[in-house]
């Protein structure tokens, strides 16, 4: 998996990545970065060492790290998001950054999970139909906040502690409600990939500001009825609908035909 799809290399990254495979203490130790960045066996190797580690009192943190790379990617969009860029931000030494992240391929995997950190887990005292809704909207306000975040989203499995938090909460209510492991899996995947969807297309302005919607329903008016009956006579509603009535909309469906689903899975 690869978070830097546009980047083109950074000549410091290559002196940081060399440093970082020197023990240093407290620092990452090579086994840390000897798999891909952000493959199981990397997060599994961070997870590890996270452990070991005692952090400097004071010091320089990961979070830090992480929350100044969320705010410059809001402010100036992830190509500015270099590790020389956010040591400015910061106010520090780039190089000091190589001790917490060997790269900024690591940069970006741990900045994603960061943001995941901002979503409120919903009670679980509730019923999971409202966990579920509740989970949904609170995942895409986040979303929605760091636009220029979200398509990392798809480069690979999230896989860092925020997202297993998240991963664990859910699947504990739907199993404490009766669902079924497997169907529990595939529902609690089925509304994180919905809400991940629907906030890549937004980042990505996919016809969804007003201007941009008027100018297709103008597209589809234009087309000739002979040819294209239906989408002309319905040009104005096909792209009436905002990006939040969408997501509402399709919310809604997915949670009714889940509660059916879910009635044929409890015995009564």
């Amino acid at each position: 998996m690869t978070l830097r799809p546009d980047a083109e290399p950074e000549p410091e990254a290559e002196a940081g990545a060399a440093s970082a495979r020197r023990p240093e203490p407290g620092g990452l130790r090579p086994a840390a970065r000897s798999e891909e960045p952000g493959s199981p066996a990397w997060w599994q190797a961070r997870y590890a060492e996270r452990e070991r580690r005692r952090p400097r009192q004071g010091g320089l943190t990961l979070d830090r790290i992480t929350a100044g790379a969320l705010e410059l990617a809001d402010r100036e969009g992830l190509e500015a998001l270099t590790m020389r860029r956010l040591g400015e931000h910061l106010r520090v030494r780039h190089t000091s950054l190589y001790r917490h992240v060997a790269s900024r391929e690591e940069l970006l995997i741990e900045t994603v999970d960061h943001m995941l950190g901002e979503i409120r887990l919903p009670s679980l005292d509730g019923d999971w139909r409202a966990g579920l809704e509740q989970g949904a909207r609170e995942f895409r306000r986040v979303l929605t906040a760091h636009p220029a975040v979200v398509p990392l989203l798809t480069a690979g499995q999230l896989l860092g502690p925020n997202a297993l938090r998240a991963r664990e909460h859910a699947l504990a209510q739907l199993l404490a409600h009766g669902w079924a492991p497997r169907s529990a899996v595939h529902v609690y995947l089925t509304v994180t990939h919905f809400v991940i969807g629907g906030a890549v297309l937004d980042s990505g302005g996919a016809a969804r500001t007003a201007g941009q919607r008027a100018a297709m329903a103008g597209l589809f008016a234009s087309l000739s009825p002979l040819t294209h009956p239906t989408v002309h006579r319905h040009a104005g509603l096909l792209n009436s609908p905002d990006p939040e009535a969408e997501f509402e909309f399709g919310l809604r469906t997915l949670l009714y035909g889940l509660d059916h689903r879910h009635a044929e899975e409890v015995p009564v």
